[in-house]
């Protein structure tokens, strides 16, 4: 069995947008991961070297088998970021 077999990748989508004083459209970043924590980290990973900031909104699972999208908004372990610095 490979490693990637072990650990199947899931679709989450994480809805943000550019801040408090943008709040009215809001945009999705979707990344595959074995899990709501590897999904921020790659959003927070994407955000840092696209030097930009953002206030997240939530993270959401996609359940194949009911077709639905499950809130896992729990799982944001910084609402506010700004890498507008370069830092």
């Amino acid at each position: 069995m490979k490693k990637a077999d072990k650990f199947p990748l899931f679709e989450y989508r994480i809805k943000y947008n550019v801040g408090m004083n943008h709040s009215a459209l809001d945009s999705y970043h979707f990344y595959l991961a074995k899990d709501a924590d590897q999904a921020f980290d790659f959003h927070l990973s994407s955000m840092k070297h696209n030097c930009a900031s953002a206030q997240n909104l939530s993270i959401e699972k996609w359940n194949p088998y009911s077709e639905k999208w499950e809130d896992k908004s729990d799982h944001i372990k910084i609402k506010d970021v700004d890498f507008s610095n370069g830092n």
